[in-house]
């Protein structure tokens, strides 16, 4: 029953992951983020079956940090403050909480699952930590104005933003210029020009252009255009 009286504890500083001595690895010429990025590095590469950078999460060993204490002596570049603060890190993402399903088997430094499981009361616990950054999250989110989305509308009236229409040097098609052969510029559906050739002579009101994509249409004659050609 002490046990039971324990758990909670444990978890909390397991979960909520050694909330302690947060400026500690802190140094003149880097960021304390900096720091812990990198012990958390060295953690993947010296213990690669505990803690995972890509893959399936397992919930760690409560106390590994007196497991890794103790063979961090001679691992060069992590210190005890790092350790703290790149479990606090690894343990607090929202893929390590999820990993904190009730029954599961929770594993040692070098991956081995041990006879301890996450309990039910670890589980609430993560899904609350959970909560807690999904709203943070939520808030965090600058929403869309209605005044935004009301001048958005009308700068597109006014034509504030909206795409220019592209502009061509041509001569305007007419069934006298529109031959067998000629090469032309056709306006597609998005106010661009592109290249075709004259498939058949234009009629009064059409004509058929095959465009370089090799699709063959028959258009009005106010969407070909014969482009100048330079003196």
């Amino acid at each position: 029953m002490e046990t039971q009286k324990q758990e909670p504890e444990q978890i909390k500083n397991e979960v909520q992951s050694l909330d302690i001595e947060k400026k500690e690895t802190v140094s003149e010429d880097g960021t304390r983020l900096e720091h812990i990025k990198e012990a958390l590095e060295i953690l993947y590469k010296t213990f690669p079956k505990a803690f995972v950078k890509d893959g399936d999460i397992k919930p760690l060993k409560i106390g590994i940090f007196d497991d890794i204490k103790d063979r961090a002596s001679s691992i060069e570049g992590l210190s005890l403050s790092k350790v703290r603060s790149a479990l606090r890190m690894y343990t607090t993402r929202l893929k390590y909480l999820y990993s904190l399903k009730a029954g599961a088997h929770r594993i040692d430094i070098d991956g081995n699952e041990i006879e301890d499981v996450v309990n039910a009361e670890h589980e609430a616990y993560a899904k609350e930590k959970i909560s807690q950054i999904n709203a943070k999250r939520n808030v965090n989110k600058k929403p869309v104005r209605k005044d935004n989305k009301k001048n958005f509308k009308q700068n597109r009236v006014q034509g504030k933003g909206a795409r220019k229409p592209f502009k061509v040097d041509g001569i305007k098609g007419t069934q006298d210029n529109l031959k067998l052969g000629t090469n032309v510029l056709v306006l597609s559906s998005e106010q661009r020009f592109v290249r075709g050739v004259v498939a058949q002579d234009a009629s009064k009101d059409t004509v058929r252009v095959t465009l370089n994509s090799g699709l063959t249409l028959t258009l009005p004659l106010d969407r070909v255009l014969l482009p100048k050609t330079s003196n």
